[in-house]
């Protein structure tokens, strides 16, 4: 029989880091979108505009041209992603 104590860490929630930008290019087919963004501090890069892979397909419906917002982009696994938009 084992006895002791079991301890846990308490799981620290990570706040999204917002990032300004535009749209400039929704692309559904391939699920991506571009964006001009200013720095993403998160990732340590610069202003620029780049295209991004969203988190969710869904995400696409509502991304028009032009449309500006804040952006959480996120690196996974080399993979640039934008996790959430408001």
């Amino acid at each position: 029989m084992l006895t002791g104590t079991v301890t846990t860490s308490p799981v620290m929630a990570v706040e999204p880091v917002w990032t300004k930008g535009e749209v400039t290019k929704v692309d559904k087919e391939l699920g991506k979108v571009t964006i001009r963004h200013e720095e993403i501090t998160n990732l340590e890069m610069p202003s620029m505009r780049m295209i991004f892979r969203v988190a969710k397909p869904e995400m696409l419906e509502t991304l028009k041209v032009g449309q500006k917002g804040e952006f959480y982009f996120v690196d996974e696994n080399g993979r640039m992603l934008i996790k959430q938009i408001r």
